[in-house]
């Protein structure tokens, strides 16, 4: 469920999460994802970058409150699934946002990585979407001579 279990030949760009509505909630984001990544060396267990990807243009003009939780379970309500780290989206004009992180994340499982924890995206108190990060691989590159 986390990816690999042994090392694989597929370059790992770091990690995404894929949004979901939630159903009771009228007001939502457009679907899309989130990329931690760190463009310098994308093979790195850090990132240092968010990128966020609607699935269209797409214009948001408050700000959105990026939560990254304690824990990896969608059925608890955001405000008991802790929280291990947050930060602020600008508004969002066109095709995505991206915007360097204050403080680097791993992209690891366990006690300080991110990788099987849920993200959250709120706006004025209102969730708007969440998901789980995920692993995020790239195209396997052919060695050529």
């Amino acid at each position: 469920m986390c990816g690999p279990c042994h090392p694989s030949s597929t370059p790992r760009i770091g990690a995404r999460v894929d949004f979901h509505s939630p159903i009771a909630n009228a007001r939502s984001m457009p679907l899309g994802n989130l990329l931690f990544h760190n463009p310098s060396a994308p093979n790195s267990p850090l990132a240092t970058h968010v990128r966020f990807s609607p699935p269209g243009p797409t214009e948001i003009d408050d700000e959105l409150l990026v939560s990254i939780h304690l824990t990896g379970d969608l059925t608890k309500s955001v405000a008991d699934s802790g929280l291990f780290q947050q930060f602020t989206l600008p508004q969002i004009r066109g095709t995505g946002v991206e915007m360097a992180l204050g403080e680097s994340v791993s992209l690891e499982v366990g006690h300080d990585g991110i990788i099987g924890r849920r993200v959250s995206v709120t706006s004025r108190g209102v969730l708007l979407a969440d998901g789980i990060v995920g692993f995020n691989f790239g195209p396997s590159v052919a060695a050529s001579l």
